[in-house]
């Protein structure tokens, strides 16, 4: 049997969206952001030149595109929950560069350093991705020379029978002032520890990009990234609607949530009160009845 509830956490954007126009999402997870690197950085700096994801080199000064696709998924995308890494000893995220083709609203926050958490949930639209289309694209300044990552790990990926997605191929391309440099390559997943730790969740990252359903299933590239299962909130703060627009939320889900149960503790006290009345009144109804005897 399909869990709905394993979706919790996007539900609570779902949520947020019906409530108003400035949504109520979770509070920024600000600690712990700056140390999540990529997989496999050597903290060295120096050179000309940076080279990313041991794949191509950037020169320092430019700013480089990073753009990742979707494609052979048999179903279509209701929602996701992502974490976009970038080394920021090497990388500075350009914001409002962070661009989605296919998804209208989706919850991000562009102000951690190091991540950019994302998350979308709609039935209203859910993008088929079966042949190759852009899943998102962002820009970052190359800061020093060395060796950096651009990664992801997906908590949540899952389609119309919201279990998570089993078919689907992950590719990326790098972008030096409009020059492709580097074109359908294996994306890099987060292997950190601190990432695996504390954003598992029920999808799976292997590490060609591919999903178990589809993968050629080769040992030495279709590896599980990650083995357990352990959700957390998503950290996000902003959303990003079709047309590019920001909209900005305070961090007062905690709020949100003593506010929801006080007033299921009034409710409940409105419905004693009533009920304590209402004996009260037929015991003074009973009391007269006896008096008039």
């Amino acid at each position: 049997m399909k869990k709905l509830g394993i979706k919790f956490s996007s539900l609570f954007f779902a949520l947020a969206l019906v409530i108003g126009s400035t949504a109520v999402v979770c509070a920024a997870d600000t600690t712990s952001a700056e140390t999540t690197a990529g997989a496999g950085t050597q903290a060295a700096e120096g050179g000309s030149t940076l080279t990313i994801n041991n794949a191509a080199s950037v020169e320092v000064g430019k700013t480089v595109t990073y753009t990742l696709y979707l494609s052979e998924a048999t179903e279509s995308i209701v929602g996701f929950e992502l974490r976009l890494f970038y080394d920021s000893d090497f990388l500075e995220y350009q914001k409002n560069t962070l661009k989605f083709d296919k998804f209208d609203v989706v919850f991000f926050n562009e102000d951690i350093k190091g991540k950019i958490p994302m998350n979308y949930t709609s039935l209203n639209n859910q993008p088929l991705f079966d042949k190759k289309g852009q899943f998102l694209t962002a820009n970052f300044k190359v800061l020093n020379g060395g060796n950096a990552n651009i990664s992801y790990f997906f908590t949540e990926l899952y389609g119309e029978n919201m279990d998570y997605l089993k078919s689907f191929r992950f590719t990326y391309d790098l972008a030096v002032d409009g020059e492709t440099i580097l074109k359908d390559a294996v994306p890099v997943v987060n292997a950190d520890d601190d990432t695996l730790q504390n954003n598992q969740g029920d999808f799976i990252n292997y590490s060609d990009g591919m999903g178990e359903e589809n993968s050629p299933q080769n040992e030495s590239e279709h590896v599980r990234i990650g083995s357990g299962v352990k959700t957390q909130v998503i950290d996000v703060t902003r959303s990003n609607d079709e047309n590019g627009a920001k909209k900005t939320s305070g961090n007062n889900f905690v709020k949100y949530i003593i506010i929801f149960a006080i007033l299921g503790l009034v409710v409940a006290a409105i419905a004693v009160a009533i009920v304590m009345v209402r004996k009260k009144n037929e015991e003074d109804n009973n009391d007269d009845t006896i008096d008039t005897f």
